[in-house]
């Protein structure tokens, strides 16, 4: 891995910043009423201008040329001689989106890679007055880094080495599929949900190039997919797909199931026999597609600390080694009545230096929103809708690891609203409605918790709808669904799979995904709540943490095995001997001040061997307000203040498991998720 220096990571810092804010004048220079008068035209030349002696001052020629000719053109903008139109901010929008694609570049490698040739030639076009589209051979120079051409396609072998040894050819059906767009310096946003529609209708194998050229922008309009098919699905069929998608110019289909099983053998032979980073630097797999178009914002990797900050910590490290010298004396001496004293002692100071890293680790909510403007600019200009995007409350502060988490859930329900939510203009008059839809963004903290909310004045929520296409997706029963209230049908969007879509352009609709961004949300501790109103639009708000989970749980046994619930959670603990336990459809219940509470034994949900119920057990009574419920252990044992780390992998998201703890002897206790178990 290159090491990158101090100084190059300060101005990868400092950059990072600019370009954000470049990114969010120009919004307010295109919304402008009299953009040549507005403010926000002299921030934006003034940091184009900055950015420009910047890059030139590190060595980065080619990011100074781009932002010396996206200067240029914002300087015929502020004279008078060019006007704000769309067109002409996509072509600025396109030399800022290099400009963050270099910096990148710069923070992994510390060189840059892109060239801006053909980019600065379009910007150079539009001030002199030329065409801004280049011509036929431009357009195939251009093509030269990284264009999926049908003649230079990926080698069979290496598709049929994609497919393991799990995949039944005789079953399924291959198919190469050329998507060509129309070049409108937005591809990569066009390439993104055709690629979604492609990986909810079929089995997507391979891109060519790979999901982060497409998602860059460094194709010419067009990339090869390749897709796996259920046996009774035609090259007609896959056709049609694509034209039935309202993002796709033209496409070709090409069945070569016939081609790849006959080189199947001998390209795993070939692949065992090189020296096994083809398939890493060639191909792309379901996902790492998936994954290079899920993420919609940056990860947090840095933070500024205050001088007061740093002081404040290095004092209570002096404290921290003061009072380790002392202990170690008052145990040598043996003086068990000291120890203690300094014991509690050493416990404040502990406490006192977690407060102040957990304050130096927290981090706005515009660190990970600050992009938001630009994406919801992108899609409505794309999707020809009008939309007010508003961002409110986002100074609020957060840990970073939890905001590094947030980012893209909050994403997709802002791709969400503009994509499903906000209805075109003309729908939007017929409905008495203002053309310009509203979309808001806001953050609220209330003690240790944040709220963030995203509500569209759109479309709205049909619960109706909701409830019978759970019903037809198997879901839940046309019993089960008689008796749901409105946002108990709203939580069915959650549902793995689940999605009320007919139409495969509508990637981004309620439900497709939203299994995941509350799986990312509950993984840090948190919820979701939805509301919503047919014809006036949608609210969806996520309840966070401020830290990251160092809670205080209640130690509970089972058998011989020892499991953690938050205090947070817990009601009561009563012994089961003086509680009633009634069979209601024969589940054992206990009743609270007139409320029956389901009482769940604990080794049955977690199947641990060799445990039987005894009449000395114990009852912890579960908050109504997390879950109407009792939970049944062998014993209850203690408390104590832990460290909660969630889980990675296949563990992630279990049911009735929320992380674990390593206490101070060692011992690995799992913490429950009661809202799940």
């Amino acid at each position: 891995m290159v090491r990158v220096s101090d100084v190059t990571n300060t101005f990868v810092q400092e950059s990072q910043e600019d370009i954000q804010q470049l990114n969010n004048a120009l919004l307010d220079l295109e919304n402008a009423a009299d953009p040549e008068n507005s403010e926000s035209i002299e921030t934006v030349f003034r940091v184009a201008h900055n950015l420009k002696g910047n890059f030139g001052v590190m060595g980065y020629t080619d990011a100074s040329n781009i932002a010396h000719a996206v200067e240029d053109l914002l300087d015929c903008i502020r004279s008078g001689e060019l006007a704000v139109t769309g067109d002409r901010m996509d072509l600025i929008f396109s030399g800022v989106d290099l400009l963050d694609q270099m910096v990148q570049e710069i923070s992994e490698t510390g060189e840059t890679e892109t060239n801006p040739e053909a980019t600065i030639e379009e910007i150079r076009a539009s001030i002199e007055g030329e065409s801004e589209s280049a011509d036929d051979g431009d357009e195939a120079a251009d093509a030269d880094d990284g264009a999926a051409d049908v003649d230079a396609a990926v080698p069979l072998a290496d598709v049929a080495a994609d497919l393991g040894d799990d995949v039944d050819l005789d079953e399924a059906e291959l198919y190469r599929t050329t998507v060509e767009f129309e070049p409108t310096g937005s591809e990569h946003v066009d390439a993104m949900f055709v690629i979604d529609a492609i990986e909810d209708e079929y089995d997507l194998l391979r891109l060519d190039p790979d999901g982060d050229v497409i998602e860059d922008g460094e194709f010419d309009a067009t990339f090869d997919a390749y897709v796996l098919t259920d046996p009774d699905v035609t090259a007609d069929d896959v056709a049609t797909f694509y034209e039935n998608n309202r993002y796709v110019e033209d496409s070709a289909i090409e069945h070569i199931t016939d081609d790849v099983a006959a080189e199947r053998s001998q390209a795993a032979e070939e692949a065992s026999s090189s020296d096994g980073s083809a398939a890493d630097a060639d191909g792309d797999s379901p996902a790492s597609s998936e994954s290079a178009f899920a993420h919609g914002s940056q990860e947090v990797e840095s933070i500024r600390v205050d001088v007061e900050q740093v002081d404040q910590l290095y004092n209570q490290v002096e404290e921290m080694v003061t009072s380790r010298i002392k202990l170690r004396k008052i145990i040598e001496e043996n003086q068990l009545v000291e120890a203690e004293d300094e014991l509690e002692e050493h416990g404040k100071i502990t406490a006192s230096l977690q407060d102040t890293v957990l304050e130096i680790r927290l981090v706005p909510l515009k660190k990970i929103v600050g992009n938001f403007p630009r994406v919801v600019r992108d899609l409505s200009r794309k999707q020809e809708k009008e939309i007010d995007f508003q961002m409110d409350g986002v100074d609020i502060e957060m840990d970073r690891s939890i905001l590094n988490e947030l980012g893209d859930p909050l994403m997709h329900l802002i791709r969400n609203a503009v994509d499903h939510g906000i209805e075109p203009p003309e729908e939007r008059e017929r409905k008495g409605k203002p053309r310009e839809g509203t979309i808001k963004l806001i953050g609220e903290r209330d003690r240790d918790r944040v709220s963030v909310t995203v509500q569209d004045d759109g479309r709205g929520l049909e619960v109706e709808e909701i409830r019978e296409k759970a019903i037809d997706q198997g879901v839940i029963t046309e019993e089960e669904g008689r008796v749901l209230d409105d946002s108990e049908v709203y939580d069915l969007i959650f549902h793995p799979g689940f999605s009320t879509t007919e139409e495969v352009t509508e990637v981004s609709g309620r439900g497709v995904g939203m299994d995941v961004v509350n799986q990312v949300v509950r993984g840090v501790d948190g919820s979701i709540n939805v509301e919503s109103e047919p014809g006036a639009g949608t609210s969806v708000t996520l309840m966070l943490p401020v830290s990251v989970a160092i809670v205080r749980v209640l130690f509970v046994t089972v058998g011989d095995e020892t499991y953690g619930i938050p205090i947070k959670n817990i009601d009561e603990i009563s012994e089961l001997e003086d509680l009633t336990v009634e069979s209601v459809e024969d589940r054992p219940t206990i009743t609270h001040d007139e409320r029956i509470y389901p009482l769940l034994s604990l080794g049955d949900r977690l199947d641990v061997p060799d445990v039987s119920p005894a009449e000395d057990d114990m009852v912890v009574r579960i908050k109504d307000t997390v879950r109407q419920v009792c939970i049944r252990c062998s014993d209850v044992v203690g408390q104590e203040e832990v460290v909660i780390k969630p889980f990675e992998g296949v563990l992630s998201g279990a049911p009735g498991i929320s992380g674990a703890s390593v206490l101070g002897e060692g011992e690995v206790v799992m913490i429950l998720d009661v809202d799940t178990l």
